[in-house]
């Protein structure tokens, strides 16, 4: 790994790990920001609530976690904009009612679930709950990017977006930690591009599923930066290795 970069990325003693080095150029870097909508982040609405409704109980902890996520994540854009890091949203959702077009598996579960809790159109593009979280809102010119699978490389031609893009690196956040998140950084990892991911920026349904999948991907997908402090000052300290230097008069 780079000499800056690894100061910053967590790994426990004796953990073993086979994931290349990863030297971040910042301006080959995008701060990825997944499925932070009403429909699956917030603790009140769409998935969340039809759980909590069917299951009382059953997402506490992770509404307590999006309360600690959803601003990490807004201080992580705070500074991508301040910075000029590049910035993709990426969503997911179905143009259709009836979710058409996600693939079988994904469907039967969301519709399902739709019709035991009562509740409707939870991944539907003209639902409410399919908006990012105001908090989060895109700025302007920053590419939002529609999936319609847990992974954002499995349904869409997002490798290719990229690509044209010149990004090699991302830095990863959103929900939810062992779905989306993890399905996303696995193909992005197979697809040969690099990953980091911000422990404090991602969100999972339990601490068990959260650390798990989190040592997981340390093993061979993806480095691990605790927090957002860490992440910050990780790009500070690559930028500031990265400024061209200034002639003495």
């Amino acid at each position: 790994m780079g000499a800056t970069e690894d100061k910053y990325f967590h790994r426990p003693p004796g953990e073993i790990t086979l994931l290349p080095p990863i030297d971040i150029d910042l301006a080959r870097t995008a701060l990825i920001v997944i499925d932070m909508q009403y429909h699956d982040a917030h603790a009140e609405q769409g998935v969340v609530a039809a759980l909590e409704k069917l299951y009382p109980g059953s997402t506490a902890y992770y509404a307590e976690r999006l309360a600690t996520v959803v601003p990490a994540i807004r201080c992580l854009l705070d500074h991508a904009r301040a910075t000029g890091l590049e910035v993709i949203h990426v969503v997911v959702g179905s143009d259709y009612r009836d979710l058409r077009d996600f693939n079988k598996r994904m469907r039967s579960w969301i519709l399902n679930l739709q019709e035991r809790s009562g509740m409707a159109d939870f991944y539907w593009t003209q639902s409410p709950t399919y908006r990012i979280l105001e908090e989060l809102t895109p700025a302007e010119g920053e590419t939002v990017f529609q999936k319609r699978s847990y992974g954002a490389f499995n349904s869409t031609n997002f490798e290719n977006l990229l690509r044209e893009m010149g990004i090699d690196t991302l830095l990863v956040t959103g929900c939810v930690t062992n779905y989306c998140v993890e399905t996303t950084v696995r193909d992005a990892a197979d697809r040969g591009f690099a990953c980091a991911l911000i422990d404090e920026a991602v969100a999972g349904f339990s601490q068990e599923s959260h650390d798990a999948t989190l040592s997981s991907l340390r093993g061979g997908f993806a480095a691990v930066i605790p927090t957002v402090d860490d992440t910050v000052a990780m790009l500070d300290e690559i930028a500031g290795r990265a400024a061209p230097r200034v002639a003495a008069e």
